[in-house]
């Protein structure tokens, strides 16, 4: 008698059929739009906008990600975005660099792929599958789930309240955590609350922690932003001008600026902006955070799933990750959009090591006994393939992941070293079956550097070579000089340090802890990569702060784990005790947390007035017009300061001697206007260590001499113009920023 075969369901992230329905659909809607605007016909906002980003953001990734049968939602989720943002990436910064600019015509062409590709993947969903539960039924839907998703709502409301009571003029030396108000601190209770109740249940509730960690990452991103109106990084502001540029230009300008050598990001950003009909990206870089913030979580969450194996611990990684995370790169960046790509190759290869075979290490011990030995016999081993990968989709696996790489390498400038470390320590440590892959990055990497970003290189060969292995040089660009200015804001800066050192010496505990484990080894070296770089470049003060920040998706599982270990010590305490102690360290945390990112705020936050006003100034001086600015002026980049020839120069506070008497400085540069912001005067004293009081007095001085009339004051802008330099009119700009009808 023959015994038939028990086949086993083929599992899937996501309903296959219903997420290909998704894609179809995303991409029928968005090939009309696309048809429409290239025939030169009006589309409502209301369906355009949608249709680009949903596009943009699902194709192709979905019909990919069904193609490849990847399990786990997480990861599922994490592969197709950043798959489907990388082929949008290539595609644009191709049209791009080619000078072949046709944003209906790409799209037209990007979407009927999708749609082909979806209509095609159908054929590859097997009769039988199998995908986890969403907890959606009537069943899930208790009193207690009701209960805590109220109480994040009512969390999310009073954060709105709180936000908007927040005058960001007030803002000083301890940064936004002073004027918070009550009521933000009883909605973070109520979310710390919410959050260790479902933690410490005993079954996760993962509609309830996905909410609550969303909820998270607008506390963590969204505070200053909610109470001015505008984006939180004034950087963001530097990036839509650089997009604004593209836009007018259509193609790459030389020797503007460095990130033009990366400007794969730059590129699509200017595709969205044209295929949507944006006329700036202003209220994208608004909502970036909190697009950015989630879409992070799912490769979080699969890296933590893959290195610990433990729901709880997932999550708890993902909000920890959060919750330390001040760096302030989850804006409108290039960055952003690197790091999700990098958390989705970890994500992707740490998955493959906990489910595939791995042969046991030898050979090279036989010869050199002991530790050594072992260690070099890991490079040796090559692990099996995933269950129901064969050797086609286990190929298909690593093509995606190399397409995520070229699209990093065209985007970021770090990023990709990193991703190189990465693959190498898994492929020498005998982790991945994709050996070369970190050979194939770094041949990418080389090439791009090489003959897509020469006008980088040409103008900064001295210090890309000066600058390797100089680790104190480093250091000191992003810590040492960062502590000046301000005694008060010196010392505050000492917490975002502590926290990081903290963060990352319980990670080295839980990781010492989890010796024996499958990933225990090329984990740590994942954890320690990043720190690599700070031999390689300073990245002009930002690296320290950087590799903080690129550890920390490898860093959060093993502090999740070392707080999980060793809170199961305490198991004689009550449980009520635990949980009430627990809450107060949650909200301890959060309010860390508050306080480290918002600490900037009185020179990072920006004004709408200050936005609209200096935008005005400079787009509407007279031609080879002088403007000098006290600080700073992030909101002045924009198509006149690159492509006009009679553009105005714009000056800055570039030395100390100029910064110690501003009257005597701006009498002798004798600019035909100057710009003054709450910003940068908050900029001079915090981080210079200018006084506002010596400030004001210079201020007043230039007034005096007779040179200089004030002709625009508002509360965070005031704009002096040479006598014989004529006054503008910028009464439109004005109302704009006042909310009115100009």
């Amino acid at each position: 008698m023959v015994i038939p075969t028990t086949r086993r369901a083929v599992p899937y992230g996501w309903h296959p059929r219903a997420a290909l329905w998704v894609a179809t659909a995303v991409a029928a809607v968005a090939l009309i739009v696309a048809v429409l605007d290239w025939s030169g016909l009006d589309v409502p906002g209301v369906i355009q906008i949608p249709a680009v980003l949903f596009s943009v953001f699902l194709l192709p990734g979905i019909p990919i990600v069904v193609a490849l049968r990847i399990p786990g939602r997480a990861l599922a989720t994490a592969l197709l975005i950043s798959a489907s943002l990388s082929v949008n990436l290539l595609v644009t910064q191709m049209s791009m660099v080619l000078e072949l600019w046709h944003p209906a015509q790409t799209q037209t062409m990007v979407v009927s792929v999708g749609l082909a590709a979806s209509l095609a993947a159908f054929r590859t969903v097997p009769a039988d599958f199998r995908t986890g539960s969403l907890g959606l039924s009537r069943a899930h839907w208790t009193t207690t789930r009701l209960a805590l998703l109220g109480a994040l709502a009512v969390s999310l409301v009073l954060f709105v309240v709180a936000a908007r009571g927040i005058d960001i003029l007030e803002a000083g030396p301890y940064g936004i955590i002073p004027l918070v108000g009550p009521w933000y601190f009883l909605g973070l209770a109520l979310l710390a609350t919410t959050i260790v109740l479902t933690l410490r249940a005993t079954y996760i509730d993962h509609i309830v922690m996905a909410a609550a960690t969303a909820l998270a990452v607008v506390y963590n991103t969204m505070l200053v932003a909610v109470a001015t109106g505008e984006t939180s990084v004034p950087t963001a502001f530097v990036h839509r001008g650089f997009i604004s540029v593209l836009a007018a230009m259509h193609r790459l300008p030389n020797l503007e600026d460095a990130r033009y050598s990366w400007a794969g990001f730059f590129s699509l950003s200017t595709h969205i902006q044209e295929s949507a009909g944006f006329a700036d990206l202003t209220d994208v870089l608004f909502w970036a955070p909190v697009v950015f913030g989630p879409l992070m979580c799912f490769g979080l969450y699969a890296i933590a799933s893959a290195i610990s194996g433990n729901v709880r611990i997932a999550w708890m990684s993902v909000l920890l990750y959060q919750a330390f995370n001040w760096y302030q790169q989850d804006y409108f960046a290039p960055q952003a959009v690197a790091g999700l790509g990098y958390v989705a190759i970890l994500g992707t290869l740490l998955w493959q090591l906990r489910t595939a075979p791995l042969p046991t290490a030898g050979g090279i011990d036989r010869i050199l006994p002991g530790r050594l030995g072992v260690w070099l016999s890991l490079g040796r081993r090559t692990p099996g393939r995933v269950s129901g990968f064969g050797p086609g989709r286990t190929l298909a696996v690593g093509a995606v992941l190399l397409l995520i790489i070229t699209a990093n390498t065209v985007s970021h400038q770090m990023t990709p070293m990193l991703t190189v470390l990465a693959l190498a320590a898994f492929a020498f440590t005998g982790t991945t079956r994709y050996r070369t892959l970190w050979l194939a990055a770094g041949l990418i990497f080389a090439a791009w550097f090489s003959y897509g970003a020469t006008d980088f290189w040409m103008g900064h060969l001295n210090s890309l070579f000066n600058e390797v292995g100089q680790i104190g040089y480093s250091v000191n660009r992003g810590v040492g000089q960062r502590l000046n200015g301000d005694p008060t804001y010196k010392s505050m800066q000492y917490l975002r340090i502590g926290a990081s050192g903290v963060f990352v010496i319980v990670a080295f505990i839980g990781w010492l802890t989890c010796r024996g484990r499958r990933a225990w080894f090329v984990s740590g070296l994942l954890c320690a990569a990043p720190f690599v770089l700070v031999a390689l470049q300073s990245y002009g003060g930002e690296m320290i702060i950087r590799v903080f920040l690129l550890a920390s998706p490898t860093l959060a599982p093993f502090v999740a784990i070392a707080l999980v270990r060793y809170s199961r010590r305490l198991r004689r305490v009550p449980t009520t005790v635990m949980t009430v102690v627990a809450i107060i360290l949650a909200l301890g945390v959060g309010v860390l947390e508050t306080t480290n990112r918002g600490l900037n705020a009185a020179f990072e936050a920006s004004t709408k007035a200050e936005d609209a006003l200096t935008q005005g100034l400079i787009n509407k001086v007279p031609p080879n017009s002088s403007v000098m600015v006290f600080s700073h002026a992030p909101h002045s980049v924009g198509p006149r300061r690159t492509m006009d020839p009679n553009r105005p120069v714009v000056g800055y506070i570039d030395s100390f001697p100029c910064l110690d008497n501003l009257a005597q400085c701006t009498e002798n540069r004798q600019p035909d206007y100057v710009l003054i912001t709450h910003q940068g005067i908050a900029m001079m004293d915090l981080q210079m260590g200018k006084p506002v009081a010596d400030m004001e007095r210079d201020i007043a001085e230039i007034l005096e001499l007779d040179d200089y009339e004030l002709f625009i004051e508002t509360d965070s802008v005031r704009i002096l113009h040479f006598v014989d330099a004529p006054t503008l009119d910028l009464s439109a700009e004005l109302a704009r920023s006042e909310g009115k009808d100009s």
